[in-house]
This record gives C-alpha cells, sequence and structure tokens, in this order.
C-alpha cells in the first residue's frame, strides 16, 4: 500500500485514476489549479493541494515541496507529462518507471518526428509537410493537395484543426494559426474515414496490455472527446502500436490515434503520451492501468489484465451538452443514461464529484 500523489484534479480522468487506485493506496492527493476541482473532492481523496503556478519552474518546486508526504507520483494531464519528463532529473519523485525515456517522449509529442519515426517503422502515416513560413505553403500544396487539414506541430499546443478546401483558405487557416502559437504547424492530406484509437500501456517497449474503441458520439458534436464510447480489440492496430511503440522502448501509458483513407488504411495521426479522457472505459473495460503504473511505480510485477468489451458514456461532461448541440441525438443519449449495459462515470457512492463536474460544465458551456 502507498501514499500516492494524483495531479490535474480539475480533470475528470483524474477522478478515475483516485477511484482506480483507492484499494492500494494508504492515503491519496491531489493537486489541481484551482482550490476545488472533482478529484479533490471525492471520498478516495484524503488531500488536496492548490498548485497555482503551471509555469515548469512552479509545477517541479510545487510537486517537491510535496514529494516527503508521499510514496508516488502520478501525472493526469498531457502538460504535467511533459514537464515531469522533461524536468524527471530535478523531481524528488522517482518517476522512470512511469515514463519513457527522455527522447522517446520528445518524439512522441513532436508530430514531424511522430511522423518520420513511423515512416521509418513501416507504419502508414498521411501525406504530410512541415510549414515554417508563409513561403513554405506554395510548395506544400503542390505535395499535400486538397482538401488538407492543418494543425499544431506539438502534442502540448492549444488545440488547432482547420479544414481548408483551397489555397486561400489555407493561407487563412496559417495566419489564424501563427496568430497564438509558436511551433510549426502541420499540413496534411485529409483523411474522409473513421478515426481509431488504441491505447495501452507498456514496460521497456512491451505491451503489457491496450485495447481499441469506437467513439459513439463526441462533444463537441463536430468532433472533439469521447461522450460515449465502445472498448474492442483490434489486432491491426495493436501491431501498429507494438511497432510504432516498442521500438522507442516505450514504458508508461500511451494513446494512438489513426484515421483512416476512403480504402479504410488507418494512418498514424498522433500518439498521445498521457492518461486519456476515457480512462473510465478502459477500467470498466478490465484495464486498471492506474494500478498497474503503481505496480511498476514500486518495482512489482505488473497486474494481468482481463479485458471485456463495455460500453462508457459520461453524460454530465460530455454526453448531456451533446444532446444539448445536437437533439436528434437525445433519444439515444437518454437510453443510455437507463441501459443496465452502459456504464458512466457517475458514481452515486461518490457524489459530490458530479456536482462540481456539473458545474464545471455548465460555465464552460454558458448553457
Amino acid at each position: 500500500m502507498m501514499r500516492v500523489l494524483v495531479t490535474d484534479g480539475e480533470m475528470n480522468k483524474a477522478l478515475a485514476v483516485v477511484r482506480a487506485i483507492s484499494d492500494d493506496t494508504t492515503w491519496t492527493g491531489v493537486t489541481s489549479r484551482f482550490p476545488l476541482s472533482p478529484a479533490g473532492v471525492s471520498r478516495h481523496t484524503d488531500a488536496q493541494h492548490w498548485l497555482r503556478d503551471a509555469t515548469p519552474d512552479g509545477v517541479v518546486d510545487g510537486l517537491n515541496r510535496l514529494a516527503g508526504d508521499y510514496d508516488a507520483l502520478l501525472p493526469v494531464g498531457g502538460g504535467t507529462f511533459e514537464i515531469v519528463s522533461e524536468h524527471r532529473d530535478r523531481l524528488d519523485f522517482p518517476v522512470e518507471r512511469l515514463l519513457p525515456p527522455q527522447d522517446a517522449m520528445r518524439v512522441a509529442l513532436d508530430k514531424h518526428r511522430t511522423y518520420a519515426h513511423a515512416e521509418r517503422e513501416g507504419i502508414p502515416v498521411p501525406n504530410s509537410a512541415r510549414v515554417t513560413d508563409s513561403d513554405d505553403l506554395r510548395e506544400v500544396i503542390e505535395r499535400v493537395g486538397f482538401p488538407a487539414v492543418l494543425k499544431t506541430g506539438s502534442e502540448t499546443e492549444a488545440r488547432f484543426v482547420r479544414i481548408a478546401e483551397n489555397a486561400d483558405e489555407l493561407r487563412d487557416a496559417y495566419r489564424a494559426y501563427t496568430a497564438d502559437h509558436d511551433v510549426d504547424p502541420v499540413v496534411q492530406a485529409y483523411l474522409p474515414g473513421a478515426t481509431r484509437g488504441y491505447f495501452g500501456l507498456f514496460d521497456d517497449g512491451d505491451l503489457l496490455g491496450g485495447y481499441a474503441h469506437r467513439r459513439v458520439r463526441e462533444y463537441p458534436p463536430e468532433g472533439g472527446a469521447s461522450a460515449c464510447a465502445e472498448s474492442t480489440q483490434d489486432d491491426e492496430l495493436r501491431a501498429y502500436a507494438e511497432g510504432l511503440l516498442g521500438p522507442l522502448d516505450w514504458t508508461g501509458v500511451a494513446m494512438i490515434e489513426f484515421k483512416e483513407d476512403a480504402a479504410g488504411t488507418p494512418s498514424v495521426v498522433e500518439i498521445n503520451p498521457k492518461i486519456w479522457g476515457s480512462l473510465d472505459l478502459a477500467i470498466a473495460s478490465g484495464m486498471n492501468f492506474p494500478a498497474a503504473l503503481l505496480d511498476l511505480a514500486a518495482g512489482r510485477e505488473p497486474r494481468d489484465f482481463t479485458f471485456a468489451p463495455r460500453r462508457v458514456h459520461w453524460p454530465l461532461s460530455g454526453d448531456l451538452t451533446h444532446a444539448w448541440r445536437r437533439p436528434s441525438s437525445a433519444p439515444a443519449v437518454l437510453r443510455d443514461c437507463y441501459s443496465k449495459h452502459t456504464r458512466s462515470n457517475v458514481r452515486l457512492g461518490d457524489p459530490i464529484p458530479h456536482a462540481v463536474e456539473a458545474g464545471i460544465t455548465l460555465v464552460r458551456q454558458d448553457l
């Protein structure tokens, strides 16, 4: 049994983490950028810590101030994962068994390096080009064609995705992107097929357990985080995941996102080197990755996983607002709310986080 500090309590996936590790901890603390967070008010949380300084130095110093009270650290958010990885030598927590090698993390965070690595390993990627300045656009247009997608080149930059149907739209998208982004963007051929994802836990490049999922509904409805999803096994994506992360000696969790072309062939579009938003689906499917990460942190043999397909939805942080924005989906959302076959992250025995969760959703959506 361990004393564990979980970061980013304002994120719903942190709530999933503190619940998932409750049987393996004697004391659980939660950090947050706000004085109140869903994970921080869970009955499974023993202490809340308000860390207001989100700069790398502020995060490292804040975590180190707490290190004497805890045995292990579980980073949750993408920004925290990047900071912990880049500054692991300054941290007073043992994190090497939770993270991939530093250069592997950099490959995952930089989409340009991700695509180059995937191509070396023979894994399909979209036809893509890096844009360093506006003069590159003519050559990029000739290489990529239309429709094209312009998006951020870094996994931890603010999200930006714009589809361009012609050169003028691409130039407008580039100007909008460079107004508030510093990293060179990626322009790539638009892939019209389905989005697929593979989620796994690795130890020195070996896949300990993984699964794929199908997004049933998203929020926002036009495309975003899962509001309802189903887990499955996918041998094709598993092979790609092992081929992509195995050579990087990956340790820890990762989610790999794929997009299909018109023929149904999946291409790697990004590696998310962090805990993902739909973590509740993994846990419901028998994949308790947070508890297994504690096994790794403690030097124990990671526990075995027994996968079972599940359907999960997130009513207060996605599904009900999906129905608000797209009324035609309301009957399906309500069916999932009442179906005994669909699970949710709502726990009647741990209700206070959901009051906070609902309040955050209302404020964000200005409903």
